[in-house]
Protein backbone atom coordinates (compact mmCIF):
# COMPACT_ATOMS: atom_id res chain seq x y z
CA UNK A 1 0.00 0.00 0.00
CA UNK A 2 2.81 2.33 -0.96
CA UNK A 3 1.92 6.01 -1.17
CA UNK A 4 -1.10 5.76 1.12
CA UNK A 5 -1.50 7.31 4.56
CA UNK A 6 -2.10 5.15 7.61
CA UNK A 7 -1.62 5.43 11.34
CA UNK A 8 1.33 4.49 13.49
CA UNK A 9 1.22 0.87 14.54
CA UNK A 10 2.97 -2.41 15.08
CA UNK A 11 2.93 -5.74 16.80
CA UNK A 12 2.37 -6.36 20.49
CA UNK A 13 5.18 -8.28 22.15
CA UNK A 14 4.29 -11.60 23.79
CA UNK A 15 4.46 -10.40 27.42
CA UNK A 16 3.17 -6.87 26.70
CA UNK A 17 -0.32 -5.49 27.27
CA UNK A 18 -1.96 -3.66 24.37
CA UNK A 19 -1.84 -0.24 26.06
CA UNK A 20 1.92 -0.49 26.66
CA UNK A 21 2.34 -1.74 23.10
CA UNK A 22 0.62 1.38 21.77
CA UNK A 23 2.84 3.71 23.79
CA UNK A 24 5.99 1.79 22.79
CA UNK A 25 5.14 1.69 19.07
CA UNK A 26 4.43 5.43 18.99
CA UNK A 27 7.78 6.11 20.68
CA UNK A 28 9.71 3.73 18.39
CA UNK A 29 8.18 4.99 15.14
CA UNK A 30 7.77 8.70 15.86
CA UNK A 31 10.00 9.63 18.81
CA UNK A 32 6.93 11.01 20.59
CA UNK A 33 5.91 10.04 24.10
CA UNK A 34 2.13 9.86 24.35
CA UNK A 35 0.13 10.32 27.50
CA UNK A 36 -3.39 9.24 28.38
CA UNK A 37 -3.96 6.90 25.45
CA UNK A 38 -7.55 5.83 25.05
CA UNK A 39 -8.73 2.63 23.37
CA UNK A 40 -11.27 3.74 20.76
CA UNK A 41 -11.87 0.56 18.83
CA UNK A 42 -11.04 -3.02 17.94
CA UNK A 43 -11.16 -3.81 14.24
CA UNK A 44 -10.26 -7.00 12.43
CA UNK A 45 -8.88 -6.43 8.93
CA UNK A 46 -8.84 -9.26 6.40
CA UNK A 47 -6.96 -9.15 3.10
CA UNK A 48 -9.32 -10.51 0.42
CA UNK A 49 -8.36 -13.95 -0.97
CA UNK A 50 -5.23 -14.15 1.19
CA UNK A 51 -4.45 -15.80 4.53
CA UNK A 52 -3.79 -12.39 6.11
CA UNK A 53 -5.72 -10.96 9.01
CA UNK A 54 -4.89 -8.42 11.70
CA UNK A 55 -6.61 -7.27 14.86
CA UNK A 56 -6.21 -3.49 15.20
CA UNK A 57 -6.44 -1.90 18.62
CA UNK A 58 -7.21 1.71 17.74
CA UNK A 59 -6.07 4.37 20.18
CA UNK A 60 -6.10 8.13 20.47
CA UNK A 61 -3.95 10.23 22.76
CA UNK A 62 -4.71 13.60 24.29
CA UNK A 63 -1.14 14.68 24.95
CA UNK A 64 2.37 14.04 23.71
CA UNK A 65 5.87 15.42 24.05
CA UNK A 66 9.07 15.05 22.09
CA UNK A 67 10.17 15.63 18.52
CA UNK A 68 9.44 13.60 15.40
CA UNK A 69 12.21 11.28 14.27
CA UNK A 70 12.89 9.52 10.96
CA UNK A 71 11.17 6.19 10.55
CA UNK A 72 12.22 3.21 8.40
CA UNK A 73 8.57 2.30 7.84
CA UNK A 74 7.61 5.45 5.95
CA UNK A 75 7.77 9.20 5.92
CA UNK A 76 6.15 10.79 8.94
CA UNK A 77 3.98 13.83 8.43
CA UNK A 78 2.05 15.85 10.98
CA UNK A 79 -1.34 16.44 9.35
CA UNK A 80 -3.71 19.13 10.54
CA UNK A 81 -7.01 17.69 11.76
CA UNK A 82 -8.94 19.74 9.17
CA UNK A 83 -6.81 18.37 6.30
CA UNK A 84 -6.65 14.67 7.19
CA UNK A 85 -9.47 13.65 4.83
CA UNK A 86 -7.79 15.35 1.86
CA UNK A 87 -4.87 12.89 2.14
CA UNK A 88 -4.66 9.63 0.22
CA UNK A 89 -5.79 7.44 3.13
CA UNK A 90 -5.98 3.65 3.10
CA UNK A 91 -9.66 2.79 2.63
CA UNK A 92 -10.22 1.16 6.00
CA UNK A 93 -8.43 4.03 7.77
CA UNK A 94 -10.71 6.51 5.97
CA UNK A 95 -13.70 4.43 7.14
CA UNK A 96 -12.84 4.41 10.86
CA UNK A 97 -11.36 7.92 11.28
CA UNK A 98 -14.66 9.85 11.52
CA UNK A 99 -15.82 7.69 14.41
CA UNK A 100 -12.45 7.71 16.14
CA UNK A 101 -11.76 11.43 15.74
CA UNK A 102 -15.19 13.06 15.70
CA UNK A 103 -17.44 10.98 17.94
CA UNK A 104 -17.27 9.79 21.51
CA UNK A 105 -17.91 6.20 20.49
CA UNK A 106 -16.18 2.83 20.56
CA UNK A 107 -15.75 1.09 17.20
CA UNK A 108 -15.88 -2.69 16.74
CA UNK A 109 -16.06 -4.86 13.67
CA UNK A 110 -14.46 -6.46 10.65
CA UNK A 111 -13.27 -4.96 7.38
CA UNK A 112 -12.35 -7.03 4.33
CA UNK A 113 -10.09 -5.12 1.95
CA UNK A 114 -8.13 -5.61 -1.27
CA UNK A 115 -4.36 -5.34 -1.67
CA UNK A 116 -4.67 -1.55 -2.10
CA UNK A 117 -6.63 -1.12 1.15
CA UNK A 118 -9.99 -0.54 -0.58
CA UNK A 119 -12.93 -1.90 1.40
CA UNK A 120 -14.65 -4.91 -0.14
CA UNK A 121 -17.12 -5.42 2.72
CA UNK A 122 -17.42 -4.29 6.29
CA UNK A 123 -19.38 -4.92 9.41
CA UNK A 124 -18.78 -2.09 11.88
CA UNK A 125 -20.70 -1.18 15.02
CA UNK A 126 -20.35 1.87 17.25
CA UNK A 127 -21.11 1.87 20.94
Amino acid sequence: MFGLYTGVGGKTNFNEDINSSCVREVKEETGLIVDKVRLRGVVKTVLENEPSSWILFVYTADRFCGNLISCDEGELEWVDFNKIYSKNLIGFIKKILPTILEKDAFLEGTIVHDIDGNIIKESISCF
